[in-house]
C-alpha cells in the first residue's frame, strides 16, 4: 500500500485497519520526559464513512459500532500507546457496509491540548485481511508536522469491489467537524 497507488483488495471481505505508536517523552529530558513516557500519548483512530461526498457515519472511540450491525466497528480507545501490536483498530465487514457508502477514510488524530504528531514516536498504520490475518500493507504517516490529524488511508468501492490507498495528508483538527471535513476531502 503506497500513496497514490490504489491496491485492489480482491477476495478480502473483512478489512482491519490498525494504528500503533510508541510512548514518547515529547522531546523532554530528565524527569519531565520520564513522566511523559509513563503517562503515554492518546491518539485516536477513526473511520469516516462517506456516500456521495457526504459524511454519513463516524466510527471511533465515541461510536464503536457505526451502523449498529457490526459492519464498521472500533476496537476501543487506547489512551497511552502502551499496547503490544496495534494500539487501536477498526474492522470493516466490507460486504455488510450499506450500499450508499462508497468511501471509508481512516484518520488518526490527537485532540488533547498541546499534542501534535511531532510529540509522538513510531506511528504506523497497518492494513490486514482480517479473515486470514495477513498484513496487506503498512504506512508511516509524516510526523514532522505540527498537525494533530492525518488522513492515513481510504477504501473506495466500485460495484462490489474495494480498493485501498495510502493518503498521508496532515491537517489540524480541533473538533469533530474539522475531522469530518478532512475525511470529506477524500471522497470519491
Amino acid at each position: 500500500m503506497t500513496k497514490d497507488q490504489p491496491e485492489t483488495l480482491g477476495d478480502v471481505t473483512v478489512l482491519r485497519v490498525g494504528v500503533a505508536w510508541k510512548t514518547s517523552g515529547g522531546g523532554r529530558k530528565g524527569i519531565g520526559g520520564i513522566i511523559k513516557r509513563a503517562v503515554g500519548t492518546d491518539l485516536d483512530l477513526a473511520c469516516i464513512a462517506l456516500g456521495g461526498g457526504e459524511a454519513k457515519r463516524l466510527c471511533w472511540f465515541d461510536n464503536l459500532d457505526a451502523f449498529d450491525n457490526g459492519a464498521l466497528v472500533s476496537g476501543g480507545d487506547n489512551r497511552t500507546g502502551k499496547a503490544t501490536g496495534d494500539d487501536e483498530s477498526i474492522v470493516a465487514q466490507l460486504n455488510a457496509i450499506p450500499a450508499q457508502i462508497d468511501t471509508l477514510v481512516f484518520v488518526v488524530s490527537a485532540f488533547k491540548k498541546g499534542v501534535s504528531f511531532a510529540n509522538v514516536e513510531g506511528i504506523t498504520l497497518n492494513v490486514y485481511d482480517d479473515d486470514s490475518g495477513q498484513l496487506i500493507g503498512s504506512d508511516m504517516p509524516t510526523i514532522s508536522s505540527s498537525g494533530n490529524a492525518c488522513a492515513v488511508a481510504k477504501a473506495t468501492r466500485t460495484g462490489t469491489s474495494w480498493q485501498i490507498e495510502a493518503l498521508n495528508e496532515m491537517a489540524t483538527a480541533g473538533s469533530k467537524n474539522e475531522l469530518l471535513a478532512l475525511g470529506q476531502r477524500h471522497s470519491r
